[in-house]
C-alpha cells in the first residue's frame, strides 16, 4: 500500500512539473511597467543577475541532494548483500523506486527552464518538497531495515 502510494505521488508531481513547465507565463505579463512615468522591464539585468545566482545556488544544492541520496541507496544495497534472501526480496522493489526517483529529480532538475518569478517560485518549493520526501522515504527504509 505504501509502495503504491509513493510511486502515485512520485508521477503526480512529475507531471505537475512538466505541467508546471510547459506553461507561457510571459502572456499573461506586461512588457514593461511604468512606475513614477519610467518604464521597467521586468526582465532587467538586475533581476536576471538575482534569478541566475539564486539558479546557481539551487541547482547546486540539489545536486548535492541528489547525489546524497544516490550514496545512501549505494549503502544500502551493500548492507542488503550481506543480508538474507528474504531481506533482499523484502527492499528489492523499494530500491529500484527511490533509484528512479532519485534519477527524475535528477532529470527535472536537468530539464527545467527560466519561466519567470511565478514558476521559479512554485518549482522551486515543489521540487524541494519531493526531495524531502525522497530524503524521508531513503532514511524510513534505513530505520526499517535496522
Amino acid at each position: 500500500m505504501h509502495n503504491k502510494f509513493f510511486e502515485l505521488t512520485s508521477v503526480g508531481f512529475i507531471a505537475g512539473l512538466l505541467l508546471i513547465g510547459c506553461q507561457n507565463p510571459k502572456a499573461n505579463r506586461p512588457d514593461t511597467v511604468k512606475i513614477n512615468n519610467t518604464e521597467i522591464k521586468p526582465d532587467s539585468q538586475a533581476a536576471h543577475t538575482s534569478f541566475s545566482d539564486d539558479w546557481r545556488n539551487f541547482k547546486t544544492e540539489a545536486e548535492k541532494k541528489i547525489e546524497n541520496n544516490k550514496k545512501k541507496i549505494a549503502a544500502f544495497k551493500g548492507n542488503m548483500k550481506k543480508t538474507g534472501t528474504a531481506m533482499k526480496a523484502k527492499y528489492n522493489n523499494e530500491i529500484t523506486n527511490l533509484e528512479e526517483t532519485n534519477r527524475q529529480m535528477k532529470k527535472t532538475l536537468e530539464n527545467y527552464k527560466n519561466g519567470g518569478k511565478n514558476v521559479w517560485a512554485d518549482f522551486k518549493t515543489g521540487f524541494n518538497n519531493a526531495m524531502n520526501k525522497l530524503g524521508n522515504s531513503i532514511d524510513s527504509l534505513f530505520t526499517e531495515q535496522s
